[in-house]
């Protein structure tokens, strides 16, 4: 029994029809367990900002039955630490029962993803494999950005597709996942024009998730909009309002504000805790017990970078003209040199590529100085055993996989523009010809324009983006005066 009703309310609850679904479970009914009923009248309640009625209807209905589905809701309506514990009981209660393990899974990895541990993902990746739904399969690829390793344009490529979804919610869990990759990725545009695209669905269950990542891209005018629109719903209490203060406090860079939403989010929002504590310390800040030391190594690199700067993640630069590793203007040239030949270079080749001729005494001291800084580099072939993190390999890598929006987002310029030392003149060309090839053949308008920003005076990719622009696009007059004069300039 209880199936006839259940399944219809799931569905409608699903397909964000509260009402119809409400109207379903107002009143106790034959065909529909009250402890479900109750269940599910916590999640509209939640649904609607009001936590404690979740709560507490949730602990009535678990009190009341305990199943798959109300211990699921009695696992997300607890305090994060608590509800954990009830999930872990739950799936050692419920093994066997597929459909109900993958909610269960799905609820524990929420749970811990809001305490920032990494064990998140792989609940996640259990609750789709049990039940590959667009739920599991948002959620998993969401956990991905903040502690998997899976490349962050495939996660672009899978969570696409559930934009047009007819659900609404399922729409806005892709937006917000599609919105956080591109954060992610350095690539705060695209998630502007994302999130901009998602404001009319926004209802006030769903404004604390997209304040924080609302705060990050989009212009002021809209941040006080979905602010003001928070203040007025938002409950004053856990994860919601401290994603309130926290938004607040990264759009005024107020401390007040971000040393409370730490307060709150460290028990109920770990991962935003830390983007507080670390924009509290680039305001000289310091917080009591900081979460940085013993939850950031558990996050992947780049969801490190962001919730707690470059500078919890260094990178050494090479593009550009960026300041220089301390090794000295010859170290820095050897380890570019090193970074990019991943297979290593005979002795000869590599004297010769730094100082134009086989000067092997010159080549040992100076290699003999950079193990000393701690770099391990092997015997002939002079190889790096264990590669520092640099942009020049994680350009290369972007590069390889055919991800030219991270590739120019990396390539700030030409690689270490004052080295006169032949390999690094030769791997300069090599570098900017690849780049330049890649994103002709691809020919999207976007990635033209940071091109031809980039190499300044190419005239075959001036002329290529001229080719492109449609004639309401602004940049089109830039595009035919640059393409005129260097014509002008180079004769053709």
């Amino acid at each position: 029994m209880g199936e006839p009703l259940l399944a219809p309310a799931l569905r409608l609850l699903e397909e964000g029809k509260d009402g119809e679904a409400l109207a379903l479970l107002q009143s106790p009914q034959e065909d529909l367990p009250e402890a479900e009923r109750l269940a599910l009248l916590g999640f509209v309640e939640a649904r609607k900002g009001n936590l404690r009625a979740y709560r507490a209807l949730a602990l009535k209905a678990a009190r009341r039955a305990q199943t798959p589905l109300t211990l699921y809701h009695l696992g997300l309506a607890l305090p994060p630490r608590a509800g954990a514990l009830a999930l872990e009981e739950a799936l050692r209660r419920f093994g066997g029962d597929a459909q109900g393990e993958a909610r269960l899974h799905l609820a524990l990895a929420i749970a811990l993803e809001r305490l920032g541990r990494p064990e998140a993902l792989a609940h996640a990746a259990l609750a789709r494999l049990k039940n590959p739904s667009p739920w599991t399969i948002l959620h998993h690829l969401r956990l991905e950005l903040l502690f998997g390793t899976k490349p962050l344009l495939e996660v672009l490529e899978e969570a696409e597709p559930f934009l047009p979804h007819p659900f609404p919610g399922v729409r806005l869990l892709a937006g917000h996942t599609l919105a956080l990759t591109h954060l992610l990725r350095g690539s705060p545009r695209r998630a502007k024009n994302l999130l901009r695209g998602l404001l009319p669905l926004l209802a006030p269950q769903n404004l604390a998730s997209f304040l924080v990542l609302g705060a990050l891209a989009l212009d002021p005018p809209e941040v006080r909009l979905l602010l003001e629109g928070a203040q007025a719903f938002l409950p004053r209490e856990g994860w919601p309002w401290g994603f309130y203060l926290l938004a607040r406090g990264l759009g005024e860079g107020d401390e007040a504000h971000l040393l409370a939403a730490h307060g709150l989010l460290r028990e109920d929002g770990v991962p935003y805790a830390l983007l507080s504590e670390a924009r509290l310390k680039a305001l000289g800040v310091e917080v009591e017990a900081p979460l940085a030391p013993g939850l950031a190594p558990g996050l992947r690199p780049e969801a490190r970078a962001f919730f707690l700067g470059p500078a919890e993640a260094p990178l050494l630069r090479f593009l550009g003209g960026g300041p220089l590793p301390s090794l000295g203007p010859r170290g820095t040239e050897a380890l570019a040199l090193l970074l990019a030949r991943k297979a290593g270079l005979p002795g000869e080749a590599l004297a010769e590529a730094l100082y134009g001729e086989p000067n092997l005494g010159a080549l040992k001291a100076l290699l003999h100085r950079l193990r000393e800084k701690g770099l391990r580099i092997s015997c002939p072939p002079y190889r790096l055993e264990t590669p520092p993190p640099s942009d020049l390999s994680a350009f290369l890598r972007a590069l390889s996989r055919g991800d030219l929006e991270e590739a120019l987002a990396l390539y700030q310029g030409p690689l270490l523009p004052w080295s006169q030392a032949p390999g690094v003149e030769e791997l300069r060309l090599e570098l900017e010809e690849a780049l330049k090839q890649a994103v002709l053949a691809q020919g999207e308008v976007e990635s033209l324009f940071l091109l031809a920003e980039r190499l300044g005076e190419d005239l075959e990719v001036w002329e290529a983006l001229l080719e492109r622009l449609p004639p309401e696009d602004p940049r089109l007059p830039i595009a035919r005066a640059r393409v005129a004069r260097l014509r002008r300039e180079y004769g053709v």
